[in-house]
């Protein structure tokens, strides 16, 4: 096997990132040179990982992140304001910055936001010039009528399991909905004498498949195929990536002093609009005396809790959730497909707080696992949040149920078999 120059392609949060460098270590291990080109903010935890970061996006870091967070999240606006605003009229930009970064690469990676990235890949690969191959991070991406995703609209979900017809009008309904949201990829594409989409579709859906292999980057507990995936698609398991830094002294001496407490997350996204999660949370803690780790992403964020918090109470902005979740009695998360997949590997019984994008359908995914319990965000309050935090302390049906998903994910091997995926398109 010749070693290979790949870049990989993502836009997003840490959830976004993290399955990339799993995969890129792996590679990395066997000899190939691997890039990620994504926002500047992931530079400093990327190069952490031993992997090159390359900057591939023309978006300044918001000024207000609280602000710009609460619009991302918006429950009927926000899809669309991440879509358009942030990922695709970005597309000029990061086309630019890319495309000298990939000019030399034998395989490249692309995400579901990756515009630019997707339209180099049909070039480059068009030209026989490198193996383009796509990754989808949870079963919502692929939108599949045989297995819909879940949206979180409570009179809608249960009418489309179970009858593909159903199903396949969702997926136009969700195709006519955003079809205007990849406006600006279609206007750079005809600006560079390309068809305005893709023979492969709209970008945002089946545009975004990779024709020579797409990678679907979560458990087989998650999601399997179905017939209206590429057939080129591969469920790798989760590629699992375990950061090098421990728990803070702090917070080990707490974790080390009692029982086991429930933790609270909200990743490393949705955690900066997270003050009204972080009060009900902790109320909801004293409530039940339980013990009880709040992990509030910011200094900001941790000033909107009272500044002496009871003995049985921890709060810290940032926790490694590998390390983290195995000590919890609950974890408390919004639903991210990452967070979702380190819970599931700790084993540990879920109340899931979906806030919005793929988040309503994983969060429906662990709850048919038996592992979790689901609070909408606009609902989440105390008096919502405890009663269903007592059953699931209570009730060792999601413990055992946990136990059964934690030895199943654990013999997942994401990275390695994602890594021979790639190293496959390099034969081809």
């Amino acid at each position: 096997m010749r070693h290979a120059r790949i870049v990989i392609a993502t836009v997003g949060s840490l959830g976004d990132l993290f399955p990339f460098l799993a995969i890129g270590q792996e590679l990395s291990a066997r000899g190939h040179r691997v890039a990620i080109a994504t926002h500047g903010i992931h530079q400093a935890t990327i190069e952490q990982a031993g992997l090159d970061f390359a900057d591939a996006s023309g978006i300044p870091e918001p000024e207000d992140r609280e602000a710009f967070i609460a619009r991302a999240f918006d429950r009927w606006r926000g899809p669309r304001f991440v879509v358009h605003d942030f990922a695709a009229k970005d597309v000029r930009a990061s086309y630019e910055k890319l495309a000298p970064i990939v000019a030399n690469a034998d395989v490249m990676i692309t995400t579901t936001l990756a515009f630019a990235a997707q339209i180099l890949g049909e070039q480059l690969n068009a030209a026989g010039k490198l193996c383009w191959l796509s990754a989808v991070l949870a079963p919502a991406g692929f939108l599949s009528a045989y297995d819909p995703p879940a949206t979180g609209i409570a009179l809608l979900d249960p009418l489309m399991r179970g009858a593909a017809r159903r199903g396949r009008w969702l997926q136009g309904l969700a195709r006519r909905i955003t079809q205007g949201w990849t406006a600006p990829v279609r206007d750079f594409r005809r600006s560079l004498g390309l068809p305005p989409v893709s023979p492969l579709g709209d970008p945002f859906h089946r545009g975004q498949h990779a024709p020579q292999g797409v990678l679907a980057l979560f458990s087989p507990l998650l999601g399997q195929p179905q017939p209206d995936w590429p057939a080129q698609a591969h469920v790798t398991g989760f590629a699992r990536y375990v950061q090098t830094a421990e728990l803070d002294r702090p917070l080990r001496a707490f974790l080390d002093a009692g029982p086991a407490p429930l933790v609270f997350t909200l990743g490393s996204t949705a955690v900066h609009m997270g003050a009204d999660f972080l009060r009900e949370s902790l109320a909801a803690a004293l409530g039940l005396s339980q013990r009880a780790v709040l992990l509030t992403g910011s200094a900001e964020m941790r000033a909107k809790l009272p500044a002496d918090l009871p003995a049985s109470i921890h709060a810290v902005d940032y926790a490694p959730h590998a390390a983290l979740f195995p000590c919890a009695s609950v974890i408390i998360h919004h639903g991210g497909i990452g967070t979702s997949s380190e819970a599931l590997y700790a084993g540990k019984p879920m109340l899931v707080v979906p806030h919005g994008f793929d988040q309503p359908d994983n969060a429906a995914r662990l709850k048919r696992l038996g592992v979790a319990e689901i609070l909408p965000a606009a609902s989440y309050r105390e008096n919502h949040a405890a009663p269903l935090l007592k059953r699931l302390l209570a009730d060792d049906t999601y413990t055992q149920q946990g136990r059964i998903c934690a030895a199943s994910s654990r013999g997942e091997c994401g990275a390695s078999t994602a890594a021979d995926i790639i190293e496959r398109s390099l034969l081809r």
